[in-house]
C-alpha cells in the first residue's frame, strides 16, 4: 500500500467528533527533523474545542498542532480540496518551534479526536479564567 501524498496546503476530511462532521484538517507544513522524521503542521477547523478561556466557552479552531504521519494515516480520509489562507497557525508553530528547539515540545501521534480530547483536558486542568 502506497502512502498517501500529503503536501501543504492541502485540506482533508477526518473521523471527527461527533457533532463536528463538517471539520476539516489543513496541512500548513511540513518539517523533517532527526528524532522524529516528517512531523506536519496542520490547522484543526470547524470544531467545538471546549476552551473556558475563551468567549461563549468553545474554541472553533486549533490553529496548530504538530502530528505525525501516524496520525494522519490513523485520521485522514479524503481530500477537500485547497485549504484555506489562514496564516493564524504561524504563531503557533512559532512557539512549538522553540519548545521543540530546547527540547520542551514534541509531536501527536494520536489519532485527532484524542488530540482534541487531550487538548480540552489540558485547558480544563489549567483552572477556570480568571
Amino acid at each position: 500500500m502506497t502512502k498517501p501524498a500529503y503536501a501543504p496546503g492541502q485540506a482533508w476530511t477526518y473521523r471527527t467528533r461527533p457533532g463536528e462532521e463538517d471539520s476539516r484538517i489543513a496541512i500548513r507544513k511540513i518539517d523533517h527533523e532527526p528524532e522524529d522524521g516528517e512531523v506536519f503542521h496542520v490547522s484543526i477547523l470547524g470544531v467545538k474545542l471546549r476552551n473556558h478561556r475563551v468567549p461563549g466557552g468553545l474554541q472553533p479552531a486549533m490553529n496548530h498542532a504538530a502530528v505525525s504521519r501516524a496520525t494522519l494515516d490513523a485520521s485522514l480520509l479524503t481530500t477537500d480540496g485547497p485549504a484555506d489562507a489562514d496564516e493564524g497557525w504561524r504563531d503557533g508553530y512559532a512557539v512549538w518551534r522553540q519548545a521543540y528547539d530546547n527540547g520542551d515540545a514534541g509531536i501527536f501521534d494520536l489519532p485527532v479526536p484524542e488530540i482534541l480530547g487531550y487538548i480540552e483536558m489540558v485547558v480544563a486542568a489549567s483552572g477556570e479564567a480568571r
